[in-house]
């Protein structure tokens, strides 16, 4: 092998995202940690993912020679125009004959009360962390993905949101971009709902055949989720994470099985059964559960609901360029 197995984690700056980068490293993963920045972010990540490697003996099991040189990404999610730039310098770097991305996963995100807040884009700020941002990130950097991948089991995208747990969002029709009657629960059943069908297009197209698309649901973790949220609603949401909630560590431990599947030999996750009009096909998206097994989609999961998020998607991500 004359490259070490290599990850790009979103989010990888705090949470579950950077539970998973570490949990990779330690596996002789290298990493591109992508994340907000601030003042001594790029030492701070670097650091610690050094660390992680060295509790692992700081080498690739498959072949000691490799060096791995982790990297820290800087990039505000929020603006798809950042995310499209950043995933094309990702590209330029790691889509040659001696380079390639193994692994994408996907953590960013948010947890608020607050109503339709856009970005400078015009965009909602949740649906744009939760889904605009990281289908903008999957398809900007499927030429990476592409190159002759290392891992025998193909390379896999990972977005962590809500897998086999939301529910349909009916209006994707009238109201795709929630901008007419937003709610909580829309914004998030529509989020989940729309990584269920983009992916799924995404990962049955010709071209990306050899890359395993993942929709996964991390479960209640003890991390620092619902940061933005009000005193009166972060309090009691710390009290129950500290009592039911699974570390970020823990559940970095069942995230990552897939791609260790993959870096040793096959997926072992099925795919789901199709519901409604749309055909079971050789190739799809896979629903994880939160222990690591495999999910369902949901019941209103059509061709016809595919093909107009397919419509909107790339009419948002286009008008970022």
């Amino acid at each position: 092998m004359s490259r070490p197995k290599t990850a790009v984690i979103i989010g990888a700056t705090n949470g579950i995202g950077k539970a998973i980068a570490c949990r990779l490293a330690q596996e002789g993963f290298q990493i591109i940690a992508v994340g907000r920045d601030k003042e001594g972010r790029k030492s701070e990540v670097l650091g610690f993912l050094e660390e992680c490697s060295a509790s692992n003996g700081g080498e690739s099991k498959d072949d000691k020679e490799c060096t791995i040189k982790h990297e820290f990404r800087a990039c505000n999610a929020f603006e798809l125009a950042q995310v499209k730039t950043c995933a094309q310098d990702i590209v330029r770097d790691y889509s040659t004959d001696d380079k390639g991305i193994d692994a994408l996963v996907m953590t960013q995100g948010m947890a608020t009360i607050q109503n339709f807040t856009p970005t400078s884009e015009g965009n909602d700020q949740k649906l744009t962390l939760h889904y605009w941002s990281r289908a903008a990130f999957a398809n900007c950097l499927l030429p990476a993905l592409r190159t002759p991948s290392i891992m025998p089991g193909g390379p896999v995208v990972m977005t962590l949101l809500s897998g086999g747990v939301h529910s349909p969002y009916a209006k994707y029709k009238e109201d795709p971009e929630l901008k007419q009657k937003y709610s909580i629960p829309k914004a998030a059943d529509s989020a989940g709902y729309y990584t269920d069908l983009f992916f799924d297009k995404l990962a049955r197209q010709q071209p990306n055949e050899s890359i395993n698309f993942i929709h996964a649901a991390p479960g209640f973790v003890a991390s620092n989720w619902g940061t933005e949220m009000p005193v009166w609603i972060r309090a009691p949401t710390r009290a129950m994470q500290k009592l039911m909630g699974k570390s970020p560590e823990k559940c970095a431990d069942f995230m990552v099985r897939p791609i260790l599947q993959c870096a040793d030999g096959k997926i072992a996750l099925n795919l789901p059964e199709q519901p409604g009009s749309s055909p079971q096909p050789n190739r799809g998206l896979y629903i994880m559960k939160q222990d690591g097994t495999s999910g369902k989609l949901t019941k209103d999961h059509t061709v016809e609901a595919m093909d107009s998020v397919w419509g909107t998607t790339k009419d948002v991500l286009g008008r970022a360029g």
